[in-house]
């Protein structure tokens, strides 16, 4: 959610304040080095009229990750760098989310974002894939499973939206009584948001924190007219599970303050006719694959492996 991974190391930090660079060019640059390093490309795909941005790269069974909302496809840069080698990756920016197209007349309810989604395996020539999803895109991937369920290798849910959890996590709390802390009303109030998606927010050079605050802030109106959709439309997901087909695997940070872990026995009974398993990651919140990548992609390796 909402973060780009720009952890660039210490070794990248030097290339990024150099003289009469730009906080966006040195943010790019980072960007740059860190898809390089998971062998990653950019590319952009025009689907349901939205220009569509994507990360693709690696050989192999494809797998396909989808972001959570505020996010983009750089969420998973560090997560599928353990990944590229033996499998084919491609990540979106979800219409509607980082550089893919905004279009106020459009809808981005879950369903039609699974239907986009589907155009683009279309257009990859992709008859079935491995689905992995953070938060909404948790909720995009596993809707999609249930939609389409022979397309669909195996499904990794990461802290995923659609629940109706049996605990309220404190960002919740926060929606019911009028304040979003996911839509970034002041760009000052940035690391109250990284403390709120992370249980241990990594370090970012103020410039960073800085540039990615404002575009955050930029995006503040379409991204509350995206929740709004989804939250006046109030689609569960419990009663899709049944539908679902592929073997699941579930991940959860214990520390996740954005969709509590109770969510997970939900989660696990209504996939009661599928192979599942948990993860529950201990001192982890809202984004495991950026938070613990190494660890989470270990994780997820030995279940799509098995």
């Amino acid at each position: 959610m909402l973060l780009r991974i720009v952890t660039a190391s210490l070794i990248a930090m030097s290339l990024l304040n150099t003289e009469g660079c730009s906080s966006e060019q040195s943010v790019q640059a980072a960007l740059g080095l860190e898809r390089t390093l998971s062998g990653l490309e950019r590319k952009h795909t025009e689907i349901d009229g939205h220009i569509v941005y994507y990360l693709e790269g690696g050989t192999g069974e494809p797998i396909v990750m989808l972001h959570g909302f505020g996010g983009d496809a750089d969420n998973w840069t560090r997560f599928s760098r353990y990944l590229t080698k033996d499998y084919h990756v491609i990540a979106p920016d979800l219409p509607g989310f980082g550089d893919s197209s905004r279009i106020t007349t459009a809808s981005y309810s879950i369903p039609r974002q699974v239907e986009r989604i589907r155009q683009l395996l279309d257009q990859q020539g992709i008859a079935k894939a491995h689905l992995v999803g953070n938060s909404m895109g948790g909720y995009i991937a596993a809707w999609f499973a249930a939609t389409y369920p022979d397309r669909v290798k195996s499904l990794a849910l990461f802290d995923t939206a659609g629940i109706n959890s049996p605990t309220q996590s404190p960002f919740l709390k926060a929606v019911s009584s009028g304040k979003n802390m996911l839509i970034i009303d002041d760009p000052e109030r940035y690391g109250d948001f990284l403390k709120l998606i992370f249980a241990d927010p990594p370090y970012l050079p103020d410039f960073m924190k800085h540039y990615f605050a404002q575009k955050s802030y930029d995006h503040r109106e379409f991204n509350r007219k995206i929740f709004k959709e989804l939250w006046d439309q109030q689609l569960p997901l419990e009663p899709e599970l049944p539908k679902i087909k592929a073997k699941t695997l579930i991940v959860w940070g214990d520390q996740d303050k954005v969709l509590d872990v109770s969510s997970v026995p939900v989660l696990q009974q209504g996939l009661k006719q599928v192979p599942t398993k948990v993860v529950i990651l201990p001192g982890v919140g809202h984004l495991p694959m950026l938070e613990q990548p190494g660890a989470t992609a270990d994780r997820y390796r030995a279940f799509i492996g098995s």
